[in-house]
């Protein structure tokens, strides 16, 4: 504005007028806006909308409507329209606008409806649906809902999450649920559960993983050594793994590449994983500086102008300032570091626990740390000294004490010379 303005200047209205004409023809690169209209306070339920209309004629609706009692699109803050041709549904957006057509809109609605608040992203598929009503024939390819404040918000079985929606089929839901805690042990997803029903997922299809084995943890013995993939243990009486002989009372081995794992409890001793506190670091603060502006002398005309300094920091209230920051940034970094050793204590707990336990195939299909077997063979454990070790024995040599104790049979051959068994249940 400094080269359009100046102190004294005389042409101020005509250089005005002359902006607002090239404003309302539109500068070069800007989207040139019609239509659009404010009704009513601000604090009222109104409308802000505008109109661009692209390239080929494309009519792109834009609507900024305040919140409303009314859940749903009546609700809606931000409003994306996207054109549609005949056969697309009817929506309505906006008073004076009674029939434009859309392929589909994304929408940002929030207020207060029903006995409770809502926040809402959807994105949707072509469908009808009329401004100030709650009738919705449009579908939801992706929903994200959250709610809170009154009492029923947040209720267990509410919808989240709702993607992939064909016709009244819904691919996925995530619903609420107010189960348990999710577990401490670190994992890319958890899941909650539903507390009536104890159920977390469930599924129409299959559920394809590139494990090969059911597997559970089961506590170690105390005596128990690092154990190794495939390697053959023994159960004891007391439900834990051991690798000796004289303790164990069954056998089974341990697995390589589970797909489901069970009895993921060892951890809830350790108990829920800490919080960081510390939050955002403190910004360094600017020196505020003198800012000069023209103001007119009463009783000029033509107008006389006369300078105005709006002063800034003083050199006590930069000092103040530095120092605020300084106690803030000191006071972060403290609990920076508290979160950190807190961090630090607990992922130490936590590997102590995950060390007590091992994953043991229960069925399936695992490799078994025996070399000789050919396909058809039982995997027999036997004493090797005080541990266990594991023999191959054919069908045909095989006695009834040694299948009883068996834990699988030969499949075939690993690359490295080991069995590879499908694991007997006992």
């Amino acid at each position: 504005m400094a080269s359009k303005f100046y102190a004294g200047m005389k042409n101020v209205v005509e250089v005005l007028n002359q902006m607002s004409d090239a404003f309302a023809a539109g500068p070069y690169n800007a989207l040139p806006l019609t239509g659009g209209a404010l009704t009513g306070p601000v604090t009222t339920n109104s409308t802000i909308t505008a109109v661009r209309l692209g390239q080929l004629g494309i009519i792109e609706q834009l609507a900024l409507l305040t919140n409303t009692s009314v859940p749903g699109i009546a609700g809606t803050a931000i409003l994306f329209g996207y054109p549609g041709g005949d056969g697309y549904g009817t929506r309505i957006v906006g008073a004076g606008d009674p029939a434009k057509r859309y392929a589909g809109y994304t929408a940002f609605e929030t207020g207060e409806g029903l006995g409770k608040w809502r926040e809402v992203a959807r994105f949707t598929e072509r469908g009808s649906m009329l401004v100030g009503t709650t009738t919705d024939n449009d579908v939801d390819l992706l929903q994200l809902a959250g709610s809170g404040g009154f009492a029923p918000a947040g209720t267990q079985g509410t919808a989240l999450l709702r993607a992939g929606l064909s016709g009244a089929v819904e691919t996925m839901v995530l619903r609420a649920g107010n189960g348990a805690l999710l577990p401490v042990a670190p994992s890319v997803m958890y899941v909650g559960k539903n507390s009536t029903t104890n159920s977390s997922i469930t599924t129409l299809g299959t559920v394809n993983t590139p494990g090969n084995d059911y597997a559970e943890y089961i506590v170690k013995s105390a005596m128990c050594d690092t154990v190794a993939k495939g390697q053959i243990i023994g159960i004891t009486s007391s439900n834990t793994v051991t690798d000796q002989w004289g303790d164990a009372v069954l056998f089974a081995i341990k697995s390589t590449a589970p797909s489901f794992v069970g009895g993921d409890t060892w951890a809830s001793c350790v108990g829920p994983r800490p919080i960081a506190k510390a939050g955002q670091a403190p910004k360094q603060p600017p020196r505020l500086v003198d800012v000069i502006v023209q103001q007119p002398l009463p009783g000029t005309n033509p107008p006389e102008y006369q300078d105005v300094v709006t002063p800034g920091d003083t050199d006590a209230e930069w000092a103040a300032k530095q120092a605020a920051y300084a106690v803030a940034l000191a006071a972060h970094d403290a609990a920076t570091q508290q979160d950190a050793e807190a961090m630090a204590a607990f992922d130490a707990a936590l590997e102590a626990e995950r060390q007590k336990v091992d994953r043991i195939a229960i069925a399936g299909r695992v490799p078994v740390n025996v070399l000789g077997a050919q396909p058809g063979d039982y995997i027999v454990p036997v004493q090797d000294g005080a541990g266990i070790k594991g023999i191959a024995v054919r069908e045909d040599d095989l006695t009834m004490k040694q299948y009883l104790h068996a834990v699988g049979r030969v499949i075939s051959i690993e690359p490295d010379g080991r069995a590879y068994v499908m694991v007997k249940a006992v």
